[in-house]
């Protein structure tokens, strides 16, 4: 059953950052696409994508337009977040090859691949189909960031590709976009694509910059699941705010019905993977904290520590005192 696309809330980064540049309110639009402000304090979490993309397409409207604020953003917005992923690298070739391959660590169905064609290396990205909300705001915000990554690791502060293929209807924000006025652009293509000479990405790499890449490879891998997707999404929350199914239909883009007839097909009920997260909680906090069980039992949202013993002993047939001297 295929999994719930899945991102990294550290990519919400570049938009806060340009909305709060042109001084615009980015709570409002996280508050209207229920996004919590507090994950923004662990940006390691994983947020649905559909969620993500609908703040994107909130922000973009109610500052104008969505496709420019996509575009502003991508060739304004901060990218250091993707910087772990590509270092230490030999050439650009190399920098941009390791991007593709691991940008999956930062967004479950991201598609980013080089395809060599003549005396050109295509840059290309697939969009996900099945999301609609915010898909060209994504799509400008993608092409601008793919090609400022070309201009980082190549060292060439202005560089322009000589053409471009979008998967969105010909826009004229985009022709009139300065930094694109001198590319061709295709529209209503299979993907999105930049074309780079090949002889640019031999350039060796001369930046003295190699963030450290061990907190990324330390990241939790996004589920190829659907239960563990949806696990790892409810996991974003806090024990006492943990969205009902509406709620969760909502910011994963389905319906009550759809989400529940996929837990129907996954032999699985709601509350069995809540529990199952609890549990996961309550193991990790009664083997390596030194909280009392009154205080675990506050954590985890329990209005009692009796209700908490009764629904651990449930789970493992011995109560959490004897757990944690195991």
């Amino acid at each position: 059953m295929k999994a719930i696309p899945l991102i990294r809330a550290s990519q919400l980064e570049p938009y806060l950052t340009f909305l709060d540049k042109i001084g615009a309110n980015s709570n409002k639009f996280l508050e209207q696409s229920k996004i919590s402000i507090d994950v923004l304090n662990t940006p390691e979490k994983l947020l649905p994508e559909y969620q993500v993309w609908d703040f994107i397409e909130r922000a973009g409207k109610g500052n104008g337009s969505a496709i420019e604020f996509g575009l502003h953003t991508g060739n304004e917005g901060n990218f250091d977040f993707v910087l772990g992923l590509m270092y230490p690298s030999l050439t650009a070739y190399d920098a941009l090859n390791r991007l593709c391959l691991f940008t999956r660590l930062h967004s479950s169905q991201a598609s980013l691949w080089l395809c060599e064609k003549g005396s050109k290396i295509w840059f290309c990205r697939q969009g996900i189909p099945e999301i609609a909300v915010g898909k060209k705001a994504v799509e400008a915000y993608t092409l601008m960031l793919m090609i400022n990554l070309v201009r980082y690791t190549t060292g060439l502060k202005h560089w322009q590709p000589s053409k471009i293929c979008l998967q969105m209807k010909q826009n004229s924000s985009i022709k009139q976009f300065k930094p694109l006025q001198n590319t061709e652009i295709k529209y209503k293509e299979k993907l999105t694509a930049l074309a780079i000479d090949s002889t640019l990405l031999s350039l060796s790499q001369t930046q003295i910059y190699f963030p450290d890449v061990s907190s990324i490879i330390n990241l939790s891998t996004p589920a190829r699941d659907f239960v563990g997707s949806l696990r790892q999404v409810i996991q974003s929350f806090s024990t006492n705010n943990y969205p009902n199914l509406k709620e969760l239909a909502d910011i994963t883009g389905m319906s009550s019905r759809t989400l529940q007839r996929r837990l129907q097909e996954a032999e699985i009920s709601y509350t069995e993977i809540i529990n199952q997260i609890q549990f996961e909680r309550a193991k990790t906090l009664l083997k390596e904290s030194n909280l009392t069980l009154r205080e675990i039992s506050e954590v985890l949202g329990y209005s009692t520590q009796g209700h908490f013993s009764r629904a651990f002993k449930r789970w493992t047939g011995i109560t959490p005192q004897l757990f944690r001297q195991l």
